[in-house]
């Protein structure tokens, strides 16, 4: 399928959740060492899962929109390493590990997506999709960590929770990073008409 940007793409509901959600990551990004600054990120992470599946059952899947999502996510990620390094929420071998992955990522895309001679609509292949949610999940185990008594089983395995799913995320990464040098992203769903329904 071709590429097809269109400014007027972002004026619908999919689009407005992932502005929301991204406007509740930076918010509580910079207050990510209390449990309000958490359950912002955490509500802003879940609005990420959200924004895609109202995009599909609604009909509203754009290249625009998918171009607004994935920046949103990266640079959510960014802001909420940031702070976990920060106030010392996650382990930084965890934090460079992703911040190297998601860069070589939107790297390859980049360099991919603008020298592509068919203008091919652009999606991350599934193993991205389920290497930022295990990225998704480490953080989130941390962040809860960090708010339980050190020591204890709850803590211990909060952070055990954080490691494993920060080590699938490096091996859907793997995966991914292939597609995404090669520039074999996942085949766009057939964009609707704008006019009907704004998408």
């Amino acid at each position: 399928m071709k590429r097809d940007i269109r400014a007027k793409d972002l004026l619908q509901i999919p689009t407005a959740i992932t502005a929301v959600s991204f406007a509740s990551v930076l918010a509580g990004a910079q207050h990510i060492e209390t449990p309000e600054g958490k359950a912002l990120v955490a509500a802003g992470r879940f609005g990420d899962v959200v924004d895609g599946f109202v995009a599909r059952k609604l009909d509203m899947s754009s290249d625009a929109g998918a171009i607004a999502d994935v920046v949103a996510d990266k640079l959510g990620m960014l802001a909420i390493s940031v702070g976990m390094w920060k106030h010392d929420i996650a382990p930084k071998p965890v934090l460079v590990g992703m911040a190297a992955k998601h860069a070589l990522n939107a790297g390859a895309t980049l360099y991919n997506g603008l020298r592509d001679e068919n203008k091919r609509a652009i999606r991350p292949p599934i193993s991205g999709k389920y290497g930022m949610a295990a990225d998704n999940v480490s953080l989130l185990s941390f962040a809860v960590a960090s708010e339980l008594q050190p020591g204890t089983a709850g803590c211990r395995v909060a952070r055990g929770l954080g490691w494993a799913a920060a080590a699938a995320g490096a091996a859907f990464g793997v995966v991914s990073a292939r597609h995404y040098l090669k520039g074999e992203f996942d085949e766009a769903t057939p964009a609707v008409d704008a006019t009907p329904n704004l998408g």
